[in-house]
């Protein structure tokens, strides 16, 4: 159930048009649950909470300047936790997005293959017929002579 569940997310989020928005609006989210965890536990090193969101921007999506930093145990904790969870989340997107757009080629190659091979059986009808009518031509040929 779970899968299935997880598996429509991902093909919507797949989708051209949600991917953009959906990859921000994660990567926010994730920002922001950071950055009031962040404050919460450390208030020494992010006075602020724009300090604490700019450095759970920096933490989930990988980049990580170091123009601020958790300093206690706690804050360093919660970074870890925060580095993790983005960089899962990466790695989880790309290979949903990369398996829907797999299965979609190949079900686009699936079809090509099917509208090919009817072509080709139409083809052979036809062949079949033309064969029909050439040996029903030298029938009565054969019979009127």
């Amino acid at each position: 159930m779970t899968n299935r569940i997880i598996e429509r997310q991902v093909r919507r989020v797949a989708s051209a048009r949600f991917v953009t928005v959906g990859l921000a609006l994660s990567f926010l989210a994730l920002s922001f649950i950071g950055a009031v965890v962040m404050r919460l536990v450390d208030p020494d090193n992010f006075s602020s909470f724009g300090s604490a969101v700019w450095w759970a921007l920096q933490t989930v999506t990988t980049v990580g300047y170091g123009d601020v930093v958790p300093t206690t145990t706690t804050g360093r904790v919660v970074g870890g936790l925060e580095m993790a969870v983005g960089v899962s989340f990466i790695a989880f997107l790309t290979a949903g997005v990369t398996s829907t757009v797999i299965q979609r080629v190949q079900a686009n190659a699936a079809a090509a293959e099917r509208e090919e091979r009817a072509r080709e059986a139409q083809e052979i009808v036809a062949a079949l017929g033309e064969v029909r009518r050439a040996i029903a031509d030298l029938q009565r040929h054969r019979d009127e002579a």
